[in-house]
C-alpha cells in the first residue's frame, strides 16, 4: 500500500505492505473543545494587574508551537496602558532569527519591537542571583523579572522527555535562568524519575517549582494547550530525497491548515499546570495495542529546525518500539545540527556505556540529550534520514539513509517479512502507550 503524508512544507510517500503496519499515530482530534471564555481571561487579568505599573510578558522561543501571537491579541487591550515589556524565553537556546521572531509575535513585531526583550543565558552582566534550591542548584535569573511589579507567563503545554511537560515553571526554568542554573537543573535529567509524563516524583519538575516560587513577584500564568492540527492537508508534491512521487496515492493522512485552540488555563501557574498537563494528555497521548518492530518518526514543524530538537521526537518514538528494534527518524533538520555539544559528547567514543561514564563525570548542557540517546542505543537501532553529513551521524551510532523508502525497505529486510511497523506522523507531540 501507499500512503502520502504530511511532512514540513511537503507530502512523503511511503510504501509499506499492508500486512506490516500496525498503525499510523498522531495526536488525538478533540472530541469537544475546552470552552474559551476570553472576557474572563481580561477579566481575571485586569484583576491581576490593579495596582501594577511595569508588567513583564514572558513568551516562548521559536522552538515551541505555542500560539504566542493569538493570545498576545486577546489580552493587548488588558497590558497596553501598562509600561509593559516582553521577553523571548529562550532557555540556553540562541535568540530568534528574524523570520523566527515573526514566528513568535506575527503582526505584534514590528508593532513592539522596541518592546521585545531577547534571554541570553550567557550574559552574566544581564543576570541576578536569587539563591540556592534545596538540592543546591543556583539560581541565576534575567535582571527583567526584578524590574517588573508584575508578570505575564505565556506558555504551551505539551509532554517533555524529562521535564514530564513543558509550560507553567518552565518560563522561568530554562525560560529566563542563567547557563550555570540551567546545566545544574538538566543534570538531574539523567536520574530515571526524569521521564515523559512525569511530575511526581521528577527531580527535574521539582527544581523547576522551587524556583518559580523563589520568584520575588506576583505571576499570572496562561497555559494553552493545542489541538492536533500541526499538519498540513497539502498537494501530493513528493520529496526528492526523502521519498518517492505518487501519482494514484491509496491512503492520505493529514490534518488542518494550522493549530488550533483546544484549552486556555489562566491563573496560578502551578494549579494551571496541572489542569493544562491533564488536557495535553487527552490530545498528546495515544494508545497502542503493542509495540512495533520498526518505528518511524516523522519530525515536524517547528522541532524540525535542527538535529538537537528532532532528538525529542525520537524518545517519544522508542515508546512504541519493541526490545532490539530499529527506530528511522526522518527530519529536515531546517539549520542543521543545532548545539552540538550532545554530539561532542558521543563521538570519539567506543560504546554507549563509554558516554554515559563520561557524562557522568564531566556533564556539560546538550549531556542529557547524549544520555538519553545512547539509553535507547543499549537496546534499539536508531536510523535516520537527515541531512546532516554521513559521518556525523555514524559518529554517535547511527545509520545514515538519504531515502526513506530505502531505509524502511532495509529494516523489513533486516526484521523480517513478519516485522511490525509503527509510523508517528508528528512525533515530537505524540505519545505512544501500549493499552493495559
Amino acid at each position: 500500500m501507499k500512503l502520502i503524508l504530511p511532512y514540513g512544507k511537503e507530502t512523503i510517500t511511503l510504501e509499506i505492505p499492508e500486512k506490516n503496519l500496525l498503525g499510523v499515530l498522531k495526536p488525538n482530534p478533540p472530541k469537544t473543545k475546552e470552552k474559551i471564555d476570553i472576557e474572563n481571561l481580561k477579566l481575571t487579568l485586569r484583576c491581576f494587574l490593579k495596582d501594577g505599573k511595569n508588567i513583564l510578558v514572558i513568551v516562548n522561543d521559536y522552538t515551541r508551537p505555542t500560539p504566542t501571537a493569538e493570545i498576545i491579541s486577546m489580552i493587548e487591550p488588558e497590558i497596553k496602558n501598562f509600561n509593559f515589556r516582553f521577553i523571548v524565553a529562550c532557555g540556553s537556546h540562541r535568540g530568534p532569527m528574524p523570520d523566527e521572531l515573526v514566528q513568535i509575535f506575527g503582526k505584534y513585531t514590528e508593532l513592539y519591537k522596541n518592546k521585545i526583550l531577547i534571554h541570553d543565558a550567557k550574559d552574566n552582566t544581564k543576570l541576578k542571583f536569587l539563591g540556592k534550591t534545596r538540592r543546591g542548584i543556583p539560581v541565576w535569573l534575567n535582571q527583567a523579572v526584578w524590574e517588573a511589579d508584575k508578570i505575564i507567563a505565556i506558555n504551551s503545554v505539551e509532554p517533555h522527555y524529562f521535564a514530564g511537560f513543558t509550560g507553567g515553571r518552565k518560563s522561568f526554568l530554562p525560560g529566563v535562568s542563567g547557563l550555570e542554573t540551567i546545566t545544574a537543573n538538566h543534570k538531574l535529567s539523567l536520574q530515571p524519575q526524569a521521564k515523559t509524563l512525569a511530575l511526581e516524583g521528577n527531580p527535574v519538575n521539582e527544581d523547576m517549582i522551587e524556583i518559580a516560587q523563589m520568584v520575588p513577584r506576583d505571576i499570572f500564568s496562561i497555559q494553552v494547550v493545542i489541538d492536533p492540527a500541526p499538519i498540513s492537508k497539502r498537494p501530493d508534491k513528493g520529496i526528492t530525497d526523502f521519498g518517492a512521487k505518487s501519482k494514484e496515492p491509496e491512503n492520505r493522512c493529514g490534518a488542518s491548515d494550522k493549530h488550533q485552540i483546544y484549552s486556555i488555563r489562566y491563573g496560578d501557574i502551578f494549579d494551571t499546570l496541572k489542569v493544562a498537563s491533564e488536557d495535553a494528555k487527552k490530545i498528546f497521548c495515544v494508545p497502542i495495542k503493542e509495540k512495533a518492530d520498526i518505528a518511524v518518526a516523522l519530525i515536524q514543524e517547528p522541532y524540525d529546525i535542527n538535529f538537537y530538537q528532532s532528538q525529542k521526537g525520537m524518545e517519544n518514538a522508542k515508546l512504541a518500539l519493541k526490545d532490539k528494534g530499529i527506530m528511522i527518524t526522518a527530519s529536515h533538520c531546517r539549520k542543521g545540527i543545532g548545539d552540538d555539544e550532545f554530539i561532542r559528547a558521543i563521538a570519539g567514543t567506543k560504546t554507549a556505556k563509554e558516554v554515559l561514564s563520561k557524562i557522568n563525570k564531566e556533564f556539560k548542557l546538550g549531556h542529557h540529550k547524549s544520555a538519553k540517546l545512547v539509553e535507547t542505543m543499549m537496546w534499539a537501532e536508531i536510523w535516520t534520514v537527515m541531512p546532516i553529513d554521513d559521518k556525523i551521524i555514524e559518529s554517535v551510532f547511527m545509520k545514515p539513509f538519504h531515502n526513506l523508502n530505502v531505509a524502511l525497505a532495509k529494516a523489513l529486510e533486516k526484521k523480517g517479512k513478519d516485522a511490525k511497523i509503527i509510523i508517528l506522523l508528528d512525533a515530537s507531540l505524540t505519545v505512544p502507550l501500549v493499552q493495559q
